[in-house]
């Protein structure tokens, strides 16, 4: 998810790992923050996968890489933005998207978020019968983690429609 994030924050700007960093701290540390341990291996890998490029520059008397976004990263970065949200990963995963869906085009963004709902109001109901087939074999414990799933995806669904609605009055 790292690599996503950084090319996203390089389709504003060339950024120094440090920059990177402290993009992250101010903008998506809710749901995606990393160390510098993570942040400069994600740089490199992306650096051999031609996805970005390097250039070392002095400033301060200190050496500093400056990266910036090729084009096939950006092609890269916007065929990730693309494709279809899954509910069953991770919710990083998710608003990692969410938060760089400003660079697909607004109907695109919608879709996927209408998607998105729909998968979820489907997983409800699933758990919805299995709670009918399940509530009178299984123990208090075992039932309340099911009440929690349930719950917890009407609150999902519940914050993704109407962060649908706001989009779509913009």
């Amino acid at each position: 998810m790292i690599k996503f994030v950084i090319l996203g924050f390089l389709m504003h700007k060339e950024l120094t790992g440090y920059d990177i960093k402290q993009i992250m701290i101010h903008s998506t540390s809710n749901f995606m923050n990393a160390s510098f341990g993570s942040i400069y291996p994600a740089l490199d890998r992306l650096e051999k996968d031609g996805l970005i490029t390097a250039t070392k520059i002095i400033e301060k008397g200190k050496y500093k890489k400056v990266y910036a976004i090729h084009e096939t990263g950006k092609e890269v970065f916007i065929q990730w933005l693309e494709e279809p949200m899954d509910f069953m990963k991770s919710y990083e995963d998710i608003l990692a998207k969410i938060f760089f869906y400003g660079h697909l085009p607004k109907e695109k963004a919608i879709r996927h978020i209408e998607h998105l709902i729909e998968d979820i109001h489907k997983k409800i109901e699933n758990l919805e019968k299995l709670e009918t087939k399940i509530k009178d074999i299984a123990d208090r414990f075992e039932i309340s983690t099911l009440y929690f799933g349930i719950d917890h995806l009407k609150f999902v669904a519940g914050w993704y429609g109407r962060f649908l609605n706001d989009l779509k009055k913009i």
